[in-house]
C-alpha cells in the first residue's frame, strides 16, 4: 500500500508542473488550421486554380482558325487555234481547287512550295486543249484533265473536285445562221393603228 500513495505523488507532480509551451512554430500552424483559414485557404486554392486552368484553356486549347478546304489557284484564259473547227474561240474562269480533308495540312504545304508549277501545268494543259472541252456544260473532262495534272505535280492524291468559277466564253461567229428573208418582210404581224 506504500506503494500506491507514491503513485498519487507522481500524478500529482506531474500535473502541478506547468506545462511548457509549445513552440513558436507550432502554434503558428495551430492558428492557421483553424476552420476559417482552412475554408479561406481552400477558396483561395479553387481560384488561383480556376483562374489558371481557364487561362490554360484560351490560350492552347483554342478552336484551329476555321480554313476553307478550297484553295484558289488565280484566274485562266483559254485561246483556240484558228485552224480548229470548234464553237468556242476563248474562255477566261477563275479555277480553285477542294482538297482531301485527310492530306489537306500536307497538300496546302505543296501547294505553297510548288505553286508557281502548278499554275504552269494548268496553262499547258489549256494550251493542249480544245474548244470542245468547254461545249461541256459541266466541263467534266477538263476537269478530271487538271485533277490528274496537278495530283501529279504535287506527288500525291490531294483534290477533291476542281471548281471552275467565273466562266466566260466567247463564241464562233460563224456558227450563227443567216436570217434568210427581205426587209419587206416583217417577222412579225403588225396591227393598224387605229
Amino acid at each position: 500500500m506504500a506503494e500506491a500513495p507514491k503513485q498519487d505523488k507522481s500524478t500529482e507532480q506531474s500535473e502541478a508542473t506547468p506545462q511548457k509551451p509549445a513552440s513558436g512554430k507550432l502554434s503558428w500552424w495551430r492558428r492557421l488550421l483553424t476552420r476559417r483559414w482552412l475554408a479561406i485557404l481552400l477558396l483561395t486554392s479553387i481560384l488561383v486554380h480556376g483562374i489558371g486552368f481557364a487561362y490554360f484553356r484560351l490560350t492552347n486549347c483554342r478552336p484551329p482558325a476555321v480554313t476553307s478546304p478550297e484553295v484558289s489557284l488565280g484566274k485562266f484564259r483559254f485561246d483556240a487555234d484558228d485552224q480548229q473547227a470548234s464553237r468556242i474561240t476563248n474562255a477566261e474562269f477563275s479555277l480553285h481547287i477542294a482538297l482531301l480533308e485527310h492530306v489537306e495540312g500536307a497538300a496546302r504545304q505543296r501547294l505553297d512550295a510548288y505553286r508557281f508549277r502548278v499554275q504552269q501545268d494548268v496553262e499547258e494543259l489549256l494550251r493542249r486543249a480544245h474548244g470542245g472541252d468547254f461545249d461541256d456544260p459541266g466541263l467534266g473532262e477538263l476537269k478530271r484533265q487538271l485533277q490528274e495534272r496537278i495530283n501529279e505535280t504535287l506527288g500525291m492524291r490531294a483534290i477533291a473536285e476542281v471548281i471552275v468559277t467565273d466562266l466566260k466564253l466567247q463564241h464562233n461567229n460563224q456558227d450563227v445562221g443567216l436570217v434568210t428573208g427581205t426587209a419587206e418582210s416583217v417577222p412579225w404581224v403588225e396591227k393598224p393603228a387605229s
